[in-house]
C-alpha cells in the first residue's frame, strides 16, 4: 500500500509540472476536475492514461487523488467551487456524494462516474465503466468450464472472496459469480465447506489486499484441516495474490484461482502456472471512450452510450457506456502480453 500511495505522489508531482494552471480555472473553456482512489495500482494507471489523454487535448486537468471517502468528499466540494467544465469521480464510497453534488446540478456541471456508479443522486449525467456483469459471468463461466461441471466433474471444495461493501461492481461480481456456480452448489459438485457465501461476509474492506489474510488463513485451519481447497474466487489479483501466498506458508497445492485487472505480478503468476486467470480491464480502453465522454460533454454534444437499462442508482437510470473485458490465462497470455 505504501508502494501505491508514493507511486500516487509521484504522480501528484509530475501533474503539478505538466499542467498549466492545474487547481485553478483557465480561460479555454476545457477545464476537468478528475477525483480518484489510490486504492489499488488499477487507479494510477487509469489516472495517468485519463490525464494524459486530456492533457494532449488542451485541456487543463485538476487531479485530486484520495485514501478516504471523506477526504474524496472534500476534494470533490473544491473542485466544483472552481467551476470546471466536467467532473470525472472515480468513487470510493458509492453512496457519499448526494449532498456535494448538489452544487454540479445548481451550476449545470457535468458529473461522469467512473468505473464506479454514483447512488442516490439525479446529479451524474454518465457513467464509463465495464460491463460488470460480464466480469462475473466471466469468472463464472471459467470455473464451470475448468472444473468441467457441465459434465457432471466434481465434488470440488470452493471458497469465495468479494471487493470493498461501498463498491457496487464488487456486489455485481459476486452476484453473476453465483449465478453460475450456485446450481452446482445445490447438486453437491461444489461444495463450500464454511458455508460463507453472503457479501457481508466474504467481502475484504476497502479492496485492501491483505485484509484478506486472516479469513483464508482462517478457512485452511478451520475447514480444510487435511481436506483440499480446489477453487478460490478472488475478486482481483491483489487478493488474489494474498490469498496463494497463504496457501505457499500453509504447504497446500494451489487452487484454481481467478483474478482481475492484469497487474503485472497477476501475469507473471499466470505465466508460472500459480494464478489460473485474470479479467482483463484494459485501462486504455477504458480510459479513451471516458475521455471522448468528456470531449462530447464540454462540446455540448452526445457522447458514445450502449446502456441506458441497466445502471439504475436509485434515482435515475444513468446512461452509460460499458467496455467488454477479457480472459487472460496460460493459453492467450503470449498473444495479449
Amino acid at each position: 500500500m505504501k508502494k501505491v500511495n508514493f507511486l500516487f505522489a509521484a504522480l501528484l508531482l509530475l501533474f503539478g509540472a505538466v499542467l498549466t494552471g492545474c487547481g485553478t480555472v483557465s480561460s479555454n473553456n476545457k477545464n476537468v476536475a478528475i477525483c480518484f482512489p489510490n486504492t489499488t495500482p488499477s487507479w494510477e494507471r487509469n489516472g495517468k492514461a485519463l490525464n494524459d489523454q486530456l492533457v494532449a487535448d488542451g485541456f487543463t486537468v485538476d487531479m485530486q487523488i484520495s485514501s478516504t471517502s471523506e477526504q474524496q468528499v472534500s476534494q470533490v466540494a473544491e473542485a466544483l467551487k472552481k467551476k470546471p467544465n466536467c467532473i470525472v469521480i472515480g468513487a470510493i464510497d458509492s453512496s457519499a456524494f448526494v449532498e456535494v453534488l448538489e452544487a454540479a446540478k445548481t451550476s449545470q456541471i457535468p458529473v461522469i462516474a467512473f468505473d464506479r456508479i454514483i447512488f442516490n443522486t439525479d446529479a451524474v449525467t454518465y457513467y464509463a465503466s465495464y460491463d460488470n456483469d460480464a466480469v462475473g459471468e466471466a469468472q463464472g463461466l471459467y470455473f464451470e468450464a475448468a472444473l468441467d461441471l457441465k459434465n457432471g466433474g466434481g465434488p470440488y471444495n470452493i471458497e469465495f472472496f468479494a471487493g470493498g461493501p461501498t463498491d457496487n461492481n464488487a456486489h455485481i461480481f459476486l452476484k453473476n459469480v453465483l449465478e453460475i456456480l450456485d446450481p452446482y452448489m445445490k447438486k453437491g459438485q461444489l461444495v463450500c465447506r464454511s458455508n460463507q457465501t453472503d457479501f457481508d461476509t466474504v467481502a475484504v474492506k476497502d479492496w485492501y489486499a491483505e485484509n484478506a489474510r486472516p479469513r483464508i488463513k482462517e478457512l485452511l485451519e478451520k475447514y480444510y484441516n487435511g481436506e483440499t481447497l480446489h477453487a478460490v474466487i478472488a475478486p482481483n489479483d491483489e487478493i488474489a495474490g494474498v490469498i496463494l501466498d497463504e496457501f505457499k506458508k500453509a504447504g497446500r497445492p494451489l487452487p484454481l484461482i481467478s483474478g482481475l485487472d492484469a497487474d503485472p505480478s497477476a501475469l507473471d503468476r499466470i505465466r508460472i502456472k500459480e494464478q489460473t486467470f485474470t479479467v482483463a480491464k484494459d485501462p486504455e480502453r477504458l480510459t479513451a471512450k471516458c475521455f471522448r465522454m468528456i470531449k462530447a460533454v464540454v462540446e455540448g454534444v452526445q457522447p458514445d452510450i450502449n446502456d441506458v437499462t441497466t445502471y439504475d442508482n436509485g434515482v435515475k437510470i444513468v446512461p452509460a457506456y460499458l467496455c467488454t473485458p477479457m480472459i487472460i490465462d496460460s493459453t492467450n497470455i503470449a498473444q495479449y502480453y
